[in-house]
């Protein structure tokens, strides 16, 4: 989208306001032309390589474009307020506040412009105002009034559970973004416990030694790079945990972990084309993912059950059965959700040879000690 290059902007914006607590958070609410709050703003988009420690889901442009056309075309229309952050509290100055708390707000419009730091962020509005400030080509200036609310003192982490907050209750946003948020504001401790799945699938998503490390997307703009979303990793993750085997004997969520992930080497050994090129074969997506963690569970289960729990066991076990085509159009082509997972992972699943074993107790310490 071609942005202007020049947009002459006075200096200030000052607006009266009202000064508040919601919910706990100390706030200041009033009105505002809506351009002027889309020039003082900006959206802080999350890019798991280039913006790691943004707050913002990826932009949708028609979803835009549509809040656009609303609030351009509709004579008769309404929007729940804006709702922005103050990251800089130099770039705004308050009065004080009188009996009522009733005060003015201003804006140093001129430096906000000019500078390459967020000093206001969009917690909430971002689709609302990305083409009402008049500086996209094709886009003319909103300059009807909305409401808005302002936040100050918030850190990051606030601002971002705010996000979510707001967010996964209003339009649905990215799952997976969900999670990886999730995974910042919760104690990687605590984590383990409150949600082992989504601890297992964000260490696969980015521990050095995982191989699906670099494939995984974490809710930013969808990639051919990052066939394998969060959340489906964390869905998978979760299927191979939901019923009682050798591998939730390991109680233990590292332990789980580092044998998960040496399942993960042995299927990069087993089936080396899907990984080559992602996209032309469906074991990194959808229900042929989560079939290989089917799969998973049993392939773990029968090898820590022999006393093993290296990759090189779990790859005999999967050379064990037939040949399967996992290209688009391959053995699995047209299976979808849980249940066409099933049916993947029953068909690969029935041509294995079989092994006796040992007690998954005796193999814990060896795990932990890897």
């Amino acid at each position: 989208m071609k942005r202007k290059v020049h947009i002459r902007l006075p200096d200030t914006l000052t607006v009266p306001v009202l000064r508040h607590a919601v919910l706990g958070v100390d706030v200041l609410r009033g009105y505002a032309r809506l351009c002027d709050l889309a020039l003082i703003s900006r959206a802080d988009i999350f890019d798991q390589k280039t913006n790691p420690r943004g707050t913002q889901r990826d932009l949708s442009p028609k979803h835009a474009r549509d809040a656009y056309l609303y609030i351009r075309n509709e004579e008769f229309a309404f929007w729940p307020e804006i709702f922005l952050c103050v990251r800089d509290a130099n770039v705004i100055s308050v009065s004080t506040p009188d009996a009522n708390g009733l005060c003015r707000l201003t804006f140093k419009k001129t430096e906000i412009a000019k500078s390459s730091e967020i000093k206001i962020s969009r917690v909430d509005g971002n689709h609302r105002l990305h083409f009402a400030g008049g500086d996209t080509e094709g886009y003319e200036p909103i300059t009807k009034v909305v409401s808005f609310c302002l936040a100050r003192s918030l850190t990051l982490d606030e601002e971002i559970k705010l996000f979510k907050d707001i967010n996964n209750n209003q339009r649905r946003m990215s799952t997976s973004h969900l999670d990886n948020i999730t995974t910042r504001l919760t104690e990687e401790e605590k984590l383990k416990y409150s949600d082992p799945p989504l601890y297992i699938a964000k260490k696969l998503a980015t521990d050095l030694s995982s191989p699906l490390k670099g494939l995984v997307n974490e809710g930013g703009k969808p990639s051919a790079i990052h066939p394998l979303p969060l959340r489906g990793l964390k869905t998978g993750i979760g299927y191979m945990l939901s019923r009682p085997t050798n591998l939730t004997a390991l109680e233990d969520r590292d332990a789980q972990f580092k044998v998960i992930r040496n399942y993960f080497l042995a299927i990069k050994k087993w089936i080396p084309e899907v990984f080559k090129e992602p996209q032309k074969h469906v074991a990194l997506r959808g229900a042929g993912f989560w079939g290989v963690c089917f799969i998973g569970a049993e392939v773990i289960h029968r090898v820590l059950g022999s006393g093993s729990f290296q990759t090189e066991a779990m790859l005999e076990v999967l050379r064990s059965g037939k040949t399967w085509d996992w290209s688009n159009n391959g053995s699995f082509k047209g299976l979808s959700g849980r249940g066409g997972a099933t049916e993947i992972s029953g068909s690969v699943i029935s041509e294995f040879q079989d092994k006796g074993g040992v007690s998954v107790k005796q193999l814990f310490k060896q795990i932990m000690d890897e």
